[in-house]
């Protein structure tokens, strides 16, 4: 499913450090933001692409349906502008709920679902994982910033 975020909201609190990383940039348009949400194998993965200069710090976290507890939770990640980032969780078997939430560098804007945002821009989304070919629950996001 390819969500391509239609508005932005919110002051997002500082990730310290990550401004640093980051170019100036004026205020992000709604479509400089695309985010991929899908199944592959026993992965959850979230394609992040950000079209400009700066930077954006995004979070994946993937309930059990119907859950309150994390089955996994990954980032924050940094996706660096006119780049494309992945967040990808390993999980057991199962339907799962998919948040996320995604804040540019340094202005701030906010981009995701609500739960984790309080106004958020998407709904979260339901997917189901068949796959039973790894091990489940970890999550992994291939960043040096850890998952």
């Amino acid at each position: 499913m390819k969500v391509t975020i239609a508005r932005t909201v919110g002051i997002a609190a500082a990730v310290a450090g990550v401004s640093l990383l980051a170019a100036p940039t004026a205020s992000a348009v709604p479509d400089d933001l695309a985010v991929d949400i899908a199944v592959e194998g026993n992965s959850i993965v979230m394609d992040v692409e950000y079209d400009v200069p700066g930077a954006v710090v995004c979070v994946l976290n993937i309930l059990p349906a119907g859950g309150t507890v994390p089955a996994a939770v990954v980032g924050p990640t940094v996706v660096m502008g006119e780049d494309d980032g992945e967040l990808r969780a390993t999980v057991d078997p199962g339907e799962y709920t998919v948040q996320w939430s995604c804040s540019s560098m340094p202005s701030f804007e906010q981009w995701g679902t609500a739960p984790p945002l309080t106004n958020g821009t998407e709904d979260p989304v339901t997917v189901t994982v068949t796959d039973t070919s790894g091990p489940g629950g970890g999550g992994s996001s291939g960043s040096p910033f850890g998952s």
